[in-house]
């Protein structure tokens, strides 16, 4: 049996999946006389579809197809298929090498979707540049490459240089959510979101009243002294993060600290810059939407061109820079020409966005 993808959409069951079972040395099984099941595993070896008796088309032929039922296609992912045959009590399973026969079951693309880049369509346009086929009919081992690649294309975006003639990376805004928390009385530790990467300006407090309303950062050390010398409770008026833990056995939390700590319950609006997540089977689409597509395919590109063509920092490489600079400035645009009005008549520069600009608090443009 050859590697081969085969792709449905989420619910699909109408067309089965068929097969020519071969033993390693490519000669057909001759099946008269035996029974065939179908059985389906993800990745991780969890079982998606038990052995359950599978259809034998034409024994001599070695040819089988089993017919796709609601539960074997209700979610999205990769799964990879076998058939196994039974004669007399005994088991032989196919396709000989595992992995070989691979079942995709993609989620139902939205119409506004189509021109967007996903999981799927990337992989297909890295295989073409790189001279594989646009079938899907690729070999574990190039399955696996692929995503190396995507994934790397990916995180290149997400996290770029800065460009030409500027000092600081570019933050996309498409990164940074809001969220809220309520304080607890008398704690000032949170665990802050597994996606939380960094905090993008200070703490606000989420309510009408007529208080200060900025809750504004420091250091964690400035605030362990400032416990030391008086830990009395009241409403926070500083913050500061910290790494809760420091291992690579899991995932790193960061720690929010609270200065007083609160001795009430408090709303919490917080902005962050978010962890991303690799692209797979089940995250079909990459963060930044249509108005980046063409640039995260460009980065996927550089970085093929630098692994299997030896060629790093070459036309592709320039091309993605390019096409950064365009969705750079793109997204520039979502970003506001005023960030409000404040009296106290202080004047600082900030860095947004790889750019510096003048706040003037106490008057409006």
């Amino acid at each position: 049996m050859a590697a081969r993808n085969v792709i449905r959409q989420i619910g699909d069951t109408q067309t089965p999946i068929g097969s020519t079972l071969t033993r390693r040395n490519g000669d057909v099984v001759n099946l008269t006389g035996m029974t065939v099941n179908f059985a389906m595993y993800e990745t991780d070896g969890t079982v998606k579809t038990a052995a359950v008796e599978a259809t034998i088309v034409l024994a001599t032929a070695g040819t089988v197809e089993y017919d796709f039922q609601a539960a074997d296609v209700e979610t999205a992912g990769t799964f990879f298929a076998y058939f196994i045959t039974v004669d007399g009590g005994e088991e032989d399973t196919f396709p000989v090498k595992s992995g070989d026969l691979a079942v995709i079951v993609q989620d139902t693309v939205p119409v506004d979707a189509a021109i967007e880049s996903s999981y799927p369509t990337l992989r297909t346009e890295i295989a073409d540049y790189l001279g594989w086929t646009r079938n899907g009919e690729w070999s574990v081992d190039e399955r696996a490459r692929l995503d190396s690649i995507l994934n790397s294309g990916y995180r290149q975006f997400i996290n770029p240089v800065p460009l030409e003639g500027e000092s600081v990376a570019h933050r996309w805004s498409f990164l940074q959510p809001t969220q809220t928390f309520d304080t607890v009385a008398s704690t000032y530790l949170y665990d802050m979101p597994a996606a939380y990467a960094a905090p993008v300006g200070d703490l606000i407090y989420d309510e009408d009243e007529d208080m200060p309303r900025i809750i504004q950062q420091t250091t964690s050390g400035l605030i362990d002294r400032k416990r030391a010398v008086n830990d009395a409770e009241g409403r926070p008026s500083l913050f500061a993060l910290r790494p809760k833990n420091v291992v690579m056995t899991a995932s790193q939390v960061t720690e929010l600290m609270l200065y007083p700590t609160p001795d009430a319950v408090y709303g919490i609006v917080y902005h962050f810059d978010a962890k991303t997540a690799p692209l797979s089977s089940t995250n079909l689409y990459p963060l930044g939407g249509q108005a980046h597509s063409e640039t995260i395919l460009q980065s996927c590109r550089d970085i093929a061109d630098a692994r299997y063509n030896d060629n790093p920092g070459g036309p592709e490489h320039g091309l993605f820079l390019e096409r950064l600079r365009a969705s750079v400035e793109a997204d520039r645009r979502n970003s506001p020409k005023t960030l409000g009005f404040n009296n106290d008549g202080r004047k600082i520069i900030h860095t947004r966005h790889g750019s510096s600009f003048t706040v003037t608090h106490g008057s409006m443009p």
